[in-house]
């Protein structure tokens, strides 16, 4: 077994022991409200994907600044920690967030794996005591568009998907960059992040088309930036 199927398999071990399974993860407790919607996200997107082993989903955040990766990492986190769920959490989006909750990792990217579709156990990096792994995908100096135009990507998923129960990508914003759309076929589905009563509706729905015609699926968009403490779906399976 490689080591990060070591890793997992003795977490979940350990955590199923206990009664009242419960992880400390890096970051401020939230609000129960808002944990409790965080935790119905991860579910419904099980529910989306109850066919599948492991899903990989990708978050894009409409335009730039929009905070969907921040709401991935809590929803991660609430889904390792709280659901024993084993997560890996992929940024491809250059933000920093992700990289926070791993410090010490190398800071690389797939670039070698694009190249070969061999994994690379030190580019997976364990946060605290869990089962979430975080991984950068297009390091300082890594080509994104390049490492998503290998056709040997897709085994590095395929690889992945035996070890972890979901797969969360924070992609780039879709008003910014063309990576998002490059990077929707390699996932089972894109869940879009967009500001409410920032955006109109023929741009959301050109960003929709963009994900379709290159063989991509839109699970949902979330509307971010409401009074509700987290957005919710108004779609599912457009």
């Amino acid at each position: 077994m490689t080591k990060i199927y070591e890793a997992l398999d003795s977490a979940s071990k350990e955590r199923a022991q206990t009664a009242a399974p419960r992880v400390n993860l890096p970051g401020k407790p939230l609000p129960k409200g808002m944990m409790d919607k965080l935790v119905s996200l991860y579910q419904r997107l099980e529910t989306i994907m109850e066919e599948r082993r492991c899903s990989v989903i990708a978050f894009s955040g409409g335009q730039q600044g929009d905070e969907s990766a921040k709401l991935l990492c809590e929803t991660a986190k609430l889904a390792a920690g709280r659901l024993n769920r084993r997560i890996l959490l992929i940024s491809a989006d250059g933000s920093p967030v992700i990289r926070q909750l791993a410090p010490g990792g190398s800071g690389m990217g797939w670039d070698e794996m694009a190249q070969d579709g061999v994994l690379r156990e030190e580019l997976f990096q364990p946060v605290s005591d869990s089962s979430l792994y975080v991984s950068t995908m297009s390091g300082g100096t890594g080509n994104l568009a390049a490492i998503l135009s290998s056709p040997l990507v897709a085994n590095v998923f395929d690889a992945l998907r035996q070890r972890f129960d979901m797969i969360l990508i924070a992609a780039p914003a879709l008003d910014r960059s063309s990576d998002t759309v490059m990077l929707a076929p390699l996932t089972d589905g894109v869940v879009l992040v967009i500001n409410a009563g920032g955006t109109r509706w023929q741009v959301a729905k050109r960003w929709i088309d963009q994900i379709t015609v290159h063989k991509g699926k839109v699970l949902g968009v979330l509307f971010n930036k409401r009074r509700d403490y987290i957005p919710y779906f108004v779609y599912s399976r457009l």
